[in-house]
């Protein structure tokens, strides 16, 4: 059973949820609230975190070992790429150059998985045909990075400064007791050497799917990795809550919720790398609406919004 803390921290998620509701009402019924919350919701961005200088300046001061030697002068070769002004090499470097979404790797996956089938259909009927559910996404390097030292230093900068959002859980077959693991889609290294990663963990989604268990179980593998080495500046952590005022919901939930924040704080405690890595924030899903726990006043912002609220635990379900 869950904690009086966490039994607190809920009945504030119910208060919070009410007065975001009585605003909302305020604002259907008077012009003038309403323009103030139509400018309080801002336009979609693309994730929650924003990253400070001095994090940023931390996260790109160290770089792998290969890369730390003295670099001879470059060439300036007709046609080289590093003949070109730094400021078209950034411009370039800030297309090229960035984490995919897990909606994209996962979707890489079942692409994959779809054609191994429709190569499966053309052999023969005596050649096994089975297709295993545990077949992995090949990983591989992004071109730009194997280059030459120069452009990799340079790109790895950029690439430093950007946050990798994990907010789907990885896909769940038929017939597995689990999510795959995330290390089938990220590798070990990859997650290692990430310096600002967001989490997004929806909770209180479904009664037969328990939603905390299935982030648990992700998060095992994540901060498995993490605990061996890890570069974090900085880890942002989004719960999503919903269903808060249905106690049948969250008797369990709670207890998952309380596990979470147990095992992430354990995490930062003994294997981050400063004080007060990990930010936490906490919103309430209302149907159309988000509130954001912490405020009196609740901010608001509009739910669902492929930019903010991207996944859900029971999305591959």
């Amino acid at each position: 059973m869950a904690g009086p803390e966490s039994r607190r921290k809920l009945a504030e998620w119910r208060v919070i949820q009410h007065r975001g509701r009585n605003k909302i009402l305020r604002a259907s019924r008077d012009p003038v609230a309403r323009a103030k919350l139509r400018a309080e919701i801002p336009s979609p961005m693309s994730g929650l975190l924003r990253i400070s200088e001095a994090d940023r300046v931390s996260a790109i001061s160290t770089f792998p070992a290969f890369l730390s030697e003295p670099l001879p002068a470059p060439s300036l070769c007709r046609h080289s790429f590093l003949s070109f002004p730094p400021e078209i090499r950034n411009a370039i470097y800030r297309y090229s150059v960035r984490y995919p979404t897990c909606r994209s790797l996962y979707d890489y996956y079942y692409d994959q998985k779809e054609k191994a089938k429709a190569k499966i259909e053309l052999r023969p009927r005596s050649v096994n045909t089975k297709v295993s559910r545990h077949s992995k996404v090949p990983l591989r390097t992004p071109t730009i990075l194997l280059l030459c030292k120069q452009i990799t230093r340079e790109a790895l900068s950029f690439l430093y400064c950007q946050v990798f959002v994990i907010d789907r859980i990885p896909p769940w077959l038929m017939g597995n007791s689990a999510p795959l693991p995330l290390t089938d889609f990220v590798s070990r290294p990859t997650l290692q050497s990430l310096r600002f990663v967001e989490i997004k963990i929806s909770l209180g989604e479904s009664i037969n799917v328990g939603s905390g268990g299935i982030w648990l179980g992700l998060l095992n593998g994540v901060l498995d990795a993490w605990s061996e080495r890890n570069a974090l500046v900085r880890l942002h952590i989004v719960f999503k809550l919903s269903n808060v005022t249905r106690p049948n919901m969250w008797f369990y939930e709670l207890e998952d919720f309380e596990k979470l924040v147990e095992k992430l704080s354990y995490f930062e405690f003994k294997y981050g790398s400063k004080p007060g890595l990990i930010r936490w924030e906490h919103w309430v899903l209302d149907f159309e609406y988000a509130y954001k726990v912490g405020y009196r006043n609740p901010i608001i912002r509009i739910h669902p919004d492929p930019y903010i609220w991207q996944g859900s635990v029971i999305e591959w379900v």
